[in-house]
């Protein structure tokens, strides 16, 4: 999942968010509609759903950046990252579904026969791992088109925090509207002591497959 950043940016990207396509539940997860029969099906993750199987809001194409910072919200503990997995790759079904997760939400469907929900909504399940690294740094590691956690994590301006609140929602391509978007708020500590806000809007371009972002706030205090 992954596109074009503002104007001498690289193009690298965080969650395809808004055309991710979510696979259904592996047959270990019990599926339980939760609509009438003629309304949309909203299944609870964890439970009901599996959540998407990726660890980050990472991706190629899809980077969230103030033009200085670039903030990476993990969904998934980082420990449970698998050491070879390329980030840049988003998904990683089967084995994400195995990590613990860091947020809870819903997933709603038109059909459960879609390739992916029409919307998704996600908070924090306590504190979320949130990572942020100097956009410069970021470039220069993924100029091989790979990266992965133990990468990600010996960058020299790794700033570690987590957030007690966190609300993430996504509007897919298959939604009434134009196109896919999904908007960011997540507020929190960072390990130094210092409080941190992150937010983005982003939008999802179908004509030309890319993701743009057209305001992002990264903050610390």
């Amino acid at each position: 999942m992954r596109c074009i950043m503002p104007a001498g940016l690289l193009p690298i990207a965080l969650l395809a968010c808004s055309d991710q396509r979510t696979p259904t539940a592996p047959e270990s997860v019990q599926v339980i509609p939760l609509a009438a029969a003629n309304g949309p099906i909203v299944q609870h993750f964890p439970g009901e759903s599996p959540g998407a199987p990726l660890y980050a809001l990472l991706g190629q194409g899809f980077v969230p950046t103030d033009g200085e910072w670039v903030g990476i919200v993990f969904t998934r503990s980082p420990d449970c990252v698998p050491t070879g997995f390329n980030l840049l790759q988003q998904f990683n079904p089967p084995a994400a579904w195995s990590c613990t997760l860091t947020v809870e939400g819903e997933v709603s469907w038109h059909e459960l026969t879609d390739p992916f929900p029409y919307q998704e909504r996600s908070r924090s399940l306590g504190a979320v791992p949130v990572y942020f690294v100097a956009l410069s740094e970021l470039q220069a590691a993924i100029a091989d088109d790979n990266l992965t956690i133990g990468e990600l994590q010996s960058l020299p301006s790794l700033l570690i925090g987590y957030a007690s609140f966190l609300e993430h929602v996504v509007h897919n391509t298959n939604q009434p509207t134009n196109h896919g978007h999904e908007t960011l708020v997540a507020l929190g500590e960072l390990e130094n002591g210092q409080s941190f806000e992150f937010r983005y809007n982003e939008k999802f371009l179908p004509e030309s497959g890319e993701h743009v972002f057209p305001n992002v706030k990264i903050a610390f205090h």
